[in-house]
């Protein structure tokens, strides 16, 4: 033991006595690199020394514990080796021996097995075990979830020391697999770098395993590594999906359906979402190939033989047909029904209650869209979906989903009869949406593909708010909307780029350990494998409020707006003209002197796709090159001419009484990249504007 080491046990050994009780095990797992056989051994001699001296029985018996814990979950280890190695990896022989000691399997777990190996004499049995402990441990369905794989990931590194690429070339390769899979569904860490490392993991496999030497194992690594491409985070998301669409070919070479029937069926059902999500291409002829490998994953999974993988792959093909391109539209909302309706046989709400509520949030969207039948029956079933999803999609299990479903509700409310409950219903199912939205600020999903259809769907939703606030003559509660929907946005933005110069570095790190332990909360409840749902649930509440508290502390921007914060800066001379960008068409809110009174324009669908076909042909035109760039300056006067006529600001100008001397400009989205406050108008008045 060199001295380092041994100044480091001491230093641990310190620690451990001098904190508060309750503490040690946080200690010990901030300190697992140093749990080995060195430390127990010096656990035990401090023990000894102690119990001789006087008035240290308490420090004795402290360290006693200390001693027989660690010493009970190494024996624990090895015991569970040797089980596993007598065994061949039987789980019926391993998995009771788990089960009696699941107080045991926790992360100093892995690393005491880790750094006691590391110091024993190489033992391939010994090693063997460890692989086959890896991947019992993997599927082993009690305990914590989260620390299960933790162990799963460390013993297959450890198998990787033993197992090298020159000496058990095979072995290696088959354990680097494993690792992938297990990095694929990891969760703790960082999403994205766990892909990564299962990336990482697959090449390295695939070094070994080749077509021609091991064709069944090079298609098996094939798929998954096709699995991890098209879950990919970093990277370009149109390419991350043409590597996994590539993968999945090769996995066909050798998954064929006379050879592996099963396997052939997985990848064709792989390959489907891969086309179905695919960025490059045609759309149309993607969706077609989607839905023809979803057709031959059916050929297998049928319902009989195969009833999970058979409704997935049914929910899957629903989904292509609902966004087929070719074909007959109204025809292809049937067919998305029907498959939908298949998939609702297997996946119920008993016995898988995630599924059934992701195709019946499906389903609901199939029926709001339905061309053929009633169309008021449509919006009812469609209505009837979504309610039902929201069952088992709530706020504080599905976050993300629970958003998602209610602002498809609150859309079918307010796209059926615009009588007053209907308007009604939207108001309170938008408001539950935005309130579940501003809750979860700071917990957008990964990947910027994914961040951008999200802040698509959460500009859509509070962008409907106006509209349906606007239909009950909420005026005020629009404008608050709005300035809310702005407010998120800026905050998202401030995290994604300024957190470090906002917030002091201890508190950075506070905040960083919250969205992980959140982060890593939501997955094991999103995934099934949570101990106690409830309780977890309640801890990440609890969470969020922690770091909502501590970021209110520093960015004190709430989600809150109120409408005086605007009213107080509008005096008898002064008028507000805000403009808002909705979902088909623009608004202009004029806030009257006082604040008394606001006078709402709304422009036509005509004028919304005119100002987009403007702003686009402006900022192309300034950015592009030098000859566009005095195209542009030549073309200015006209320009701004052109976009006070698409904004029909005379028009607007006219819901501003004549006392009024001053003008506040408030643009929304892209509007604050042009010269408003220089647009040529006829109402000739001494205007002096603010932006």
């Amino acid at each position: 033991m060199d001295k380092e080491r041994r100044r480091a046990y001491y230093q641990l050994i310190e620690h451990l006595l001098s904190c508060p009780n309750g503490e040690q095990a946080a200690i010990l797992q901030a300190n697992r690199e140093l749990l080995d056989v060195g430390f127990l051994e010096l656990l035990k001699v401090g023990v000894e020394q102690m119990s001789t001296q006087e008035g240290q029985e308490n420090r004795a018996n402290r360290l006693m514990s200390l001693a027989s814990q660690l010493g009970e979950e190494l024996n624990f280890l090895l015991e569970v080796l040797q089980a596993t190695a007598h065994s061949e990896g039987n789980p019926q022989v391993v998995y009771p021996l788990l089960a009696a000691n699941i107080d045991k399997l926790n992360l100093n777990c892995a690393q005491l097995l880790k750094n006691t190996l590391e110091e024993a004499e190489p033992d391939a049995q010994q090693f063997f075990a460890v692989v086959d402990f890896s991947n019992l441990i993997q599927q082993f369905p009690l305990g914590n979830k989260a620390d299960n794989m933790e162990i799963a990931i460390t013993s297959y590194e450890i198998a990787l020391t033993f197992f090298t690429r020159e000496t058990s070339p095979e072995n290696w390769a088959g354990t680097q697999n494993n690792l992938g899979l297990a990095y694929s569904d990891r969760i703790r860490g960082d999403k994205a770098q766990n892909l990564e490392d299962a990336i990482a993991a697959y090449t390295k496999a695939l070094e070994v395993y080749t077509r021609d030497d091991f064709p069944v194992q090079w298609a098996t690594t094939q798929n998954n590594l096709g699995v991890a491409y098209s879950n990919r985070i970093r990277g370009d998301k149109a390419q991350n999906l043409e590597d996994a669409i590539a993968a999945y070919t090769k996995a066909l070479e050798v998954r064929t359906r006379d050879d592996f029937p099963v396997d052939w069926a997985m990848t064709q059902n792989n390959l489907g979402n891969a086309y179905r999500n695919r960025i490059r291409g045609d759309k149309a002829q993607n969706l077609e190939d989607a839905i023809a490998a979803y057709t031959k994953a059916l050929e297998v999974y049928t319902r009989d033989d195969f009833p999970v993988q058979w409704a997935t792959t049914q929910n899957n093909l629903g989904a292509a047909y609902g966004d087929r391109i070719r074909g007959d539209k109204a025809q292809n909302l049937e067919d998305a029904i029907a498959a939908y309706t298949k998939a609702l046989e297997v996946r119920t709400r008993d016995d898988f209650p995630v599924d059934w509520a992701t195709t019946q949030n499906n389903l609901g969207a199939a029926y709001s869209n339905r061309i053929r039948g009633d169309k008021a029956q449509n919006l009812e079933d469609a209505i009837a979906a979504y309610t039902k999803a929201l069952e088992v999609r709530t706020r504080d299990d599905f976050p993300v989903e629970n958003a998602q479903t209610l602002l498809n509700l609150g859309m079918t409310y307010q796209d059926s009869d615009q009588d007053s409950e209907k308007l009604n219903l939207a108001y309170d199912t938008f408001k539950s949406a935005i309130h579940t939205v501003e809750d979860i600020r700071g917990e957008i999903i990964s990947g910027e593909e994914s961040k951008r259809k999200q802040a698509e769907q959460y500009n859509q939703l509070y962008g409907r708010m106006v509209e349906v606030c606007l239909g009950l003559g909420k005026e005020t509660e629009a404008i608050s909307y709005i300035e809310r929907s702005k407010t998120r946005n800026l905050v998202e933005q401030i995290f994604i780029r300024d957190l470090q110069s906002i917030f002091p570095l201890e508190v950075v790190k506070q905040l960083e350990e919250l969205e992980d332990k959140i982060a890593t909360g939501q997955n094991l409840i999103q995934t099934g494998k949570a101990e106690n749902h409830q309780n977890l649930a309640q801890n990440l509440q609890e969470l969020r409020q922690q770091r909502q508290k501590l970021q209110d502390e520093y960015l004190p921007i709430g989600a809150s707006f109120e409408f005086t914060s605007l009213k107080n800066i509008v005096d008898n001379h002064t008028a507000i003209i805000e403009w808002y960008i909705a979902i088909n068409k623009f608004f202009a809110f004029v806030i009257q002197p006082g604040g008394t009174e606001i006078r709402i324009w709304q422009s036509s669908a005509e004028n919304f796709d005119q100002l987009f076909a403007w702003a686009s042909k402006y900022v192309n035109d300034y950015n592009e090159n030098k000859e566009t760039k005095k195209r542009w300056e030549d073309e200015l006067s006209n320009n701004l001419q052109q976009l006070a006529q698409i904004l029909q600001l005379e028009e607007i100008l006219k819901l501003v009484p004549s006392q009024c001397q001053k003008l506040i400009l408030i643009p929304h989205r892209f509007l604050h990249l042009f010269p408003l406050h220089g647009l040529p108008v006829q109402d000739l008045r001494n205007w002096h504007s603010d932006r």
